[in-house]
């Protein structure tokens, strides 16, 4: 692995990283929402989409930070 190949995975990362926080943003702001009563039915199957769709992101960025990881800890010389 050379430095721009390091380079544009640490990119990856970082994109996933935005990716996962966007999503967490967006899950706090239905989360916003909550009334005394239950939600309808539509915003609870929102809400459980939107659960996926956030869990989906930080397997992402778990998975992208991990590689950056793996190749930090020998540099991206010995990567490969």
């Amino acid at each position: 692995m050379n430095h721009a190949e390091f380079s544009e995975l640490h990119s990856r990362c970082v994109v996933a990283k935005e990716l996962y926080l966007f999503q967490i943003e967006k899950t706090i702001a239905m989360l916003a929402g909550c009334t005394p009563g239950p939600l309808p039915l539509d915003e609870r199957l929102n809400l459980l989409t939107q659960e996926v769709a956030e869990s989906d992101a930080h397997e992402a960025y778990m998975g992208a930070k991990r590689l950056v990881h793996n190749v930090a800890k020998l540099g991206y010389g010995f990567s490969n």
